[in-house]
């Protein structure tokens, strides 16, 4: 099965990257429907990233702001919530990704969108203390979350961007209106 390609539109001007797990999926009746951009960008059925574009739109980021891609490129035997052995695929997996990021953003200054808290917990280091996804979104939260580069394996700013409906930016408007602030530093 071929591997889904990374989506951008300008890799010279984007703002972010948005990171996924992997393509994984069992939606074509119960078999793995074959995507060729990541989370079915540009396909007829947009509903994997049609949340996570709207949360990006809410922040005033578009499609042509964002570099897309799976820490996981390729699939994987079954979906990653189900997955026992996401974490050893992704140990795999993470150097690519890094030489990735680096090849059109060498300066490690774009931040990383992460989209799963199972993703987050995997990126950072072992003594960082992660807050629950909950934790993050909520008002009473004392800031924006964001993981430094020193505290991650990819040496980037990290970003909770849960693809998850409870992190909805349309709901969590408080979290919504830090990343708004924040965003403007995304054009580093």
């Amino acid at each position: 099965m071929k591997t889904p390609n990374p989506f951008c539109l300008n890799k010279k001007s984007f703002k972010a990257f948005v990171l996924g797990a992997d393509p994984t999926n069992f939606s074509d009746n119960g078999n793995p429907k074959q995507l060729e951009y990541v989370f079915g960008i540009l396909s007829d059925e947009p509903r994997y990233f049609s949340g996570i574009l709207k949360n990006l739109n809410l922040i005033g980021l578009h499609m042509e702001d964002i570099y897309v891609q799976n820490l996981i490129p390729v699939y994987l035997e079954s979906e990653t919530a189900k997955n026992k052995d996401w974490e050893v695929h992704a140990t795999i997996w993470i150097p690519k990704l890094i030489e990735e990021f680096d090849q059109v953003n060498p300066g490690r200054k774009k931040p990383v969108l992460v989209t799963a808290e199972r993703i987050m917990k995997f990126l950072v280091n072992e003594d960082f203390i992660l807050p629950k996804a909950k934790d993050i979104y909520e008002e009473s939260n004392t800031g924006l979350f964001v993981v430094k580069p020193k505290d991650n394996k990819l040496g980037r700013p990290l970003y909770a961007f849960y693809r998850h409906r409870a992190y909805d930016l349309f709901k969590n408007i408080y979290y919504r209106e830090l990343l708004i602030l924040e965003q403007k530093n995304f054009l580093a």
